[in-house]
């Protein structure tokens, strides 16, 4: 799929753009060191600790070449992925390095202006700006863009003469971001300028996409930003067809070779979010299942069943005469093509169709069989591509469900029109630049990055069961506190507050919450737990007349919740990744979003002793009662396990042979502290004689600490029972035993808590600490727990 590039003369040439890469040599020198995430460079292996010390990283040594790299800066990456994306499109035209564009203004004086990345072929012009931040936050770009709107007509004039007169192509003014939240204003100036928003959400999609399909794949980039925009080339196609109906539905009939389908296909995929959450039912093609295909198409076969398209926009259909045209409903005719950019919507086989890229020219002249639809609901496609392949393996079947879910949009079934607006909501926001979960979910068909741990169907069902859109009393549909007067006005309050909500959480621990997994802040588990958390605050203040969430505006809403997440925030920025994770970790399922939502009401709680749902309460009178009883049962194991790891060792050193005085050995002599043993017997005469248990039974944990350190027990039992307290350097001091009157203080609590006298968050905290140290330390001496 060559394009046909007409020559520039470069003496006749007045403005300059510079420098192009025009050769396929130098494009692939470029692309070679664009591609990789890494600089590289060459040393001597003298230099070896100037390298790195420099920051840059040994890949490779030899005698005489020391190779390292270092990982490019973000902004400059971000060039070098979409620079590298408009090659892999097989753009003929690059810039190179340091690329300026000299222009004329209107007043006469002329201008230079540096691009980020400049990419032209026959047709069309990329002129990009690449904006990024280290870490994802908010940036204005107004200043940026309104110099943008300024310099265009300059550019594009430039762009013109450099190229030839009668070079006039569609300009793709593009602003390529990364960890940028965009305003809406910002959006509403992009907008207004015609300058197209390209995230990271979609310049993944368009690499994986591309990836697949190879330089075809620069039509569905094209379509994407060029929508409604004539073709150059294709206009006034016509083709032999018949024309009928489907019921309501308008089809034709018709072969058209596979080069010309694919520049005018558009296929709807799921992993490419549309920012009006129109409904998206493509799975992302196969790589090897194209490459199959190839084969195929290469070794003589062909495809005998049709491949169902939906031209999106009007099509002009000529019968063949007036009469003897029809037959059986069936008219014959000529059918003048769509020739305009994404007017052609794929709804089946589209494998069949991109099976033909990569493939050598002569097999995009292949004729296809085509049945087409004219101007079908986008919902009505999404339907029929489930009657179609809703029983083939290869179609994930969360994607139908998740699709099955939009289409009830409006539904007379109360329970399934609130579904499909909770899954409608949701994909708002994953497409919605300006959200704090912008980026964050998975796309299907595309790998995930790590900061992408959240899913369309978690959440969904996280909006669902939080109330916040509304929930289903008897079969009727009740209003949330979120909801609007009609869908599309709920989808709009609950995205403006769902955002300003973790906007809150976002800008008060920016580095957790974009850590994915691993912080256990921004997961699908946090992310309901804290749904359910809004509704619960909602519900808290109403009840105390402090805002009516129904009639309140969405910023009025966020500023009062965001009493409720001051605590939250204040305990993750102090906490250590430690305590996140003994908090809220190793959440699954259902009972895991309780737990976490849980977990959530105790900090808050600290703050609003009455906050949380009777549900919460129950849980806290429960697992108040349960922490007791363990916590008993953790204080006797751990008596018994501190005993039994003393006695044993004292035995083993001086053994349990009789002294002259009668007492055994390891209780004369490694207990040399006479007090100890008096008490201790005491204690043994006033139990009942049926019911005595050795001496070593009644002996006090306090007693313990003397006979650990005595002289001759010390060096032996030091490796169990030198514990430092958190915080404590070990070598702060020889013997650390500490621990030991604290454990005995919180066993005396356990063993006579009372109204007024109970453990702590704090002593329980201590004794989880306490018994995983003592655990491990006496199984490794050989005394089990």
């Amino acid at each position: 799929m060559t394009d046909e590039l007409t020559p520039i003369d470069q003496k006749t040439v007045e403005v300059g753009l510079a420098p192009l890469l025009l050769d396929d040599t130098s494009r692939r020198k470029a692309y070679r060191a664009r591609k990789s995430a890494f600089k590289e460079r060459k040393n001597h292996p003298a230099d070896e600790a100037e390298v790195v010390a420099a920051g840059w990283e040994v890949v490779r040594r030899s005698k005489r070449v020391l190779l390292s790299r270092r990982r490019k800066p973000v902004g400059e990456y971000l060039e070098d992925r979409f620079w590298s994306l408009c090659h892999d499109m097989g753009y003929p035209i690059l810039n190179g390095e340091r690329f300026n564009i000299e222009f004329q203004r209107e007043d006469g004086s002329k201008g230079r202006k540096q691009i980020d990345v400049f990419a032209k072929d026959a047709e069309t012009v990329i002129v990009a700006e690449c904006k990024a931040k280290d870490v994802r936050g908010r940036r204005t770009l107004q200043k940026d863009l309104h110099e943008t709107a300024s310099l265009q007509k300059g550019i594009a004039n430039s762009i013109r003469e450099h190229f030839g007169a009668s070079f006039n192509p569609k300009i793709l003014w593009l602003y390529v971001t990364q960890n940028v939240i965009w305003s809406e204003p910002d959006i509403e100036r992009a907008a207004a300028f015609n300058i197209r928003i390209v995230t990271e959400n979609e310049l993944q999609y368009f690499e994986a996409y591309i990836g697949h399909v190879g330089t075809a794949g620069k039509y569905q980039f094209l379509a994407e930003f060029l929508q409604g925009q004539d073709i150059a080339g294709l206009s006034h196609k016509k083709v032999p067809a018949t024309k009928g109906r489907f019921g309501s539905d308008v089809f034709y009939s018709f072969t058209i070779t596979a080069g010309h389908l694919l520049k005018l296909a558009f296929v709807n995929h799921h992993a490419l979010n549309h920012p009006e959450g129109r409904p998206a039912y493509q799975r992302m093609v196969d790589k090897r299942r194209l490459r199959g295909i190839g084969e195929f198409i290469t070794g003589g076969g062909y495809f005998p069943t049709n491949i169902l398209v939906n031209f999106t926009t009007p099509c002009t259909f000529e019968p063949l005469s007036k009469t003897d045209n029809t037959v059986d409903g069936i008219k014959f005719g000529h059918l003048t093509l769509p020739s305009k950019f994404k007017s052609a919507w794929i709804i089946d086989g589209q494998h069949r169709l991109f099976g033909f890229t990569n493939l050598d020219e002569s097999y995009l002249e292949r004729p296809l069989f085509v049945v087409a639809f004219e101007k079908m609901d986008v919902a009505r496609e999404a339907d029929l591509f489930i009657t179609i392949n809703h029983k083939q393996k290869s179609v994930p079947k969360d994607l139908l469900v998740a699709l099955q879910a939009d289409l009830q949009m409006g539904s007379d079934d109360p329970d399934e029109a609130l579904g499909a607006l909770a899954s409608f909501l949701i994909r708002k926001i994953a497409a919605d630049a300006t959200s704090p979960l912008f980026g964050r979910l998975e796309m299907p068909g595309v790998p995930a990055s790590e900061e992408q741990v959240l899913t369309i169907p978690e959440l969904q069902k996280g909006i669902r069961r939080s109330g916040l859109i509304g929930r289903i009393v008897k079969k009727a549909r009740l209003a949330g506190y979120l909801s609007g007067a009609t869908d599309d006005a709920t989808i709009e309050r609950a995205r403006k507050t769902i955002n300003g909500y973790f906007a809150v959480l976002e800008e008060a621990v920016p580095a957790k919450w974009l850590a994915g997994r691993s912080a256990h802040v921004a997961t699908n588990p946090s992310v309901r737990a804290h749904l359910t958390l809004m509704y619960e605050g909602l519900r808290y203040l109403h009840g105390r007349d402090k805002i009516d969430p129904y009639t309140a505006a969405p910023a009025e809403l966020v500023t009062a919740l965001g009493a409720f997440v001051a605590p939250i925030a204040a305990w993750l920025k102090s906490a250590s990744d430690e305590q996140i994770a003994d908090k809220f970790a190793r959440k699954y399922g259902e009972g895991g979003v309780k737990e976490y939502f849980f977990g959530l009401c105790d900090l808050v709680a600290a703050q609003f002793p009455d906050f949380g749902s009777e549900e919460y309460r129950q849980y806290k009178a429960r697992s108040s009662d349960e922490r007791i009883a363990q916590a008993k049962l953790d204080v006797s194991d751990m008596t018994s396990l501190i005993s039994t790891a003393v006695i044993e060792t004292l035995k083993g050193l001086y053994g349990t042979d009789e002294t002259q005085s009668g007492e055994k050995k390891y209780w004369e002599l490694g207990i040399a502290d006479s007090n100890i043993k008096e008490s201790a017997y005491k204690k043994q005469q006033q139990a009942k004689a049926e019911k005595r248990a050795p001496r070593e039974a009644y002996l006090d944990i306090v007693d313990f600490e003397k006979i650990i350190r005595q002289k001759g027990n010390w060096e032996t039992l030091k490796p169990i029972f030198s514990i430092p307290l958190r915080g404590t350097p070990p070598k702060a001091k020889e013997y650390h035993l500490d621990w030991i009157k604290e454990f005995n203080d919180i066993r005396n609590v356990a063993a006579h808590s009372s109204i007024y006298r109970q453990l702590s968050d704090d002593d329980y905290e201590f004794l989880a600490w306490l018994k995983a140290e003592l655990y491990d330390r006496c199984a490794l001496a050989g005394f089990a727990p």
